[in-house]
């Protein structure tokens, strides 16, 4: 595995000889949150995670970010370390990436996989609560807000789980977290542009995930199919018994569900 920058974003590269597969973490995580399914896929597929920009080992002192400078973030990684095609899987934020990302240049994707995501700008009440996060956590909240964020992240009691995630969010700063929360409120509205799209697509939905409902998954797999090739791959999969974070509750399932994926695109192309 080889540890590199760009532009001072922390990338990790797993090698290997197969098609390559990046991940793109969730809020307010770190490329970590992904270490089941790397070790799951690397002899598989060339492994890419990395860390977005004021997160993990992608720690910077401007810490003013949008969503735009995260999308362009991915495809300099990509062109840094000359990846032409990508299959790439997106959590939450990650999934707001790669949507913008695959609307700008559908051409450098193979594939996509949107886990727990919505296409759709968020509203007023939804920027004003990212704006009172700011103001908690830069007036010594951080501990209090996320004590009422971790239950959103996963179903039910899950000391595992639970335990990675903290381990993760620790190594995070005030400013990272707030750069990203920033960031989250400058997301386009992506939601009619869907049915452009002939990427194909697998849409990861958990049933009891508390920050982007199932209902949002059905909305993007609508506007989807709105005028799309048949021969396109598009997928819509529902999880039960598991939250927002549904890699770290349920990685066996979710690696099975990935992987028959990525071989159904791959028998038919």
């Amino acid at each position: 595995m080889k540890v590199t920058k760009v532009l001072g974003v922390s990338v990790k590269d797993y090698g290997g000889d197969g098609v390559p597969l990046i991940f793109v973490h969730s809020f307010p995580l770190s490329g970590k949150m992904w270490d089941k399914q790397v070790e799951y896929f690397k002899d598989i597929y060339r492994i890419i995670t990395y860390d977005i920009r004021g997160l993990g080992g992608s720690r910077t002192d401007d810490n003013v970010y949008s969503m735009e400078k995260f999308v362009n973030d991915f495809f300099h990684i990509l062109n840094n370390l000359k990846i032409q095609k990508v299959n790439a899987c997106g959590l939450s934020m990650g999934g707001y990436i790669l949507l913008r990302a695959v609307l700008k240049d559908h051409e450098r994707f193979n594939s996509i996989i949107l886990v727990n995501t919505k296409a759709g700008k968020d509203d007023d009440e939804v920027i004003l609560k990212r704006s009172s996060a700011v103001i908690k956590i830069k007036s010594g909240g951080r501990e209090t807000y996320l004590q009422k964020l971790l239950p959103k992240l996963i179903s039910s009691d899950n000391s595992e789980a639970e335990n990675i995630i903290r381990e993760i969010v620790s190594g995070n700063t005030d400013e990272g977290i707030c750069g990203n929360l920033l960031a989250l409120s400058t997301r386009t509205n992506t939601m009619e542009r869907l049915s452009e799209l002939d990427t194909p697509v697998l849409l990861l939905s958990a049933v009891e995930d508390r920050i982007n409902s199932e209902k949002e998954a059905d909305e993007i797999f609508k506007h989807l199919k709105e005028n799309r090739k048949p021969a396109s791959y598009t997928s819509l999969i529902k999880m039960k018994d598991c939250g927002h974070l549904c890699n770290l509750e349920k990685p066996f399932e979710f690696n099975k569900i990935v992987e028959w994926f990525l071989k159904g695109i791959e028998i038919s192309t």
